[in-house]
């Protein structure tokens, strides 16, 4: 029995130290690509946003119009002037920035959550969620 533990125990060393760490790199990428995406929101750019985007996205029902429409809410009348406060988190393969939607008072009061996932050698958007901001999706 004691055997069978210390197997089991030195199999789940050996699979946690097989597991290759996330690279520091991606962390000035993943902060590029959240500013990229501030920008062409404010520019209400959306061949810019696209450019941005996972084909995933189109899976989960948004597009550069619903992230637009977010930001600057349903009349349009919000004055986006930046996604805010972001906090990142990554793995190897996917990206979430918790951030603010934020105007010129830096009121925090709109989070929205950015998934992000590293295909083609690059970090594409692959869904938001408003609300919570405080959550991990992955």
């Amino acid at each position: 029995m004691m055997r069978l533990l210390l197997i089991f125990g030195l199999l789940s060393v050996l699979i946690s130290c097989s597991q290759k760490t996330p690279s520091r790199n991606h962390i000035p990428d993943i902060k590029e690509r959240v500013f990229l995406l501030q920008e062409a929101i404010k520019d209400r750019n959306q061949a810019a946003i696209d450019s941005l985007l996972s084909t995933d996205i189109l899976d989960n029902g948004q597009s550069s119009d619903s992230l637009i429409s977010y930001c600057f809410g349903p009349d349009g009348d919000f004055g986006f002037e930046r996604l805010g406060n972001c906090v990142i988190a990554y793995t190897n393969d996917n990206a979430e920035a918790r951030c603010f939607v934020m105007d010129s008072t830096g009121a925090e009061n709109r989070p929205i959550r950015l998934m992000w996932k590293h295909q083609h050698d690059m970090w594409l958007l692959s869904r938001f969620e408003m609300g919570d901001s405080t959550t991990s999706g992955f």
